[in-house]
């Protein structure tokens, strides 16, 4: 089987860094940086939520009820219309050609 996700670190086509806290949630920062990449409209791109789980993204990496940041290190990759993309804990998101 041809699994679509990429195999070592290959540079991203586009890239952003979301504030925690800031005026765009996690979703709206991933759906920017993969229509930035993909060269696509926002709206053309395939729901995030047919693929990951995005209020886990929030859960995992977000602040707690109190604000307080979690002390969680890692990442999460999916694939979206050929699309790696990463998220970061510290709110680092990376979008790579899956192909």
């Amino acid at each position: 089987m041809n699994d679509p996700v990429l195999q070592g670190t290959p540079e991203p086509v586009a890239s952003a860094q979301y504030s925690w806290g800031g005026e765009m949630t996690l979703v709206q920062t991933i759906v920017e940086t993969l229509s930035s990449a993909s060269g696509r409209a926002p709206e053309e791109l395939q729901p995030l939520h047919h693929v990951v789980d995005v209020d886990a993204l929030e859960t995992i990496f977000g602040p707690r009820g109190d604000g307080q940041l979690r002390p969680v290190t890692g990442e999460i990759s999916f694939v979206v219309e050929n699309h790696e993309v990463v998220v970061k804990s510290h709110g680092r998101v990376l979008v790579r050609r899956a192909d």
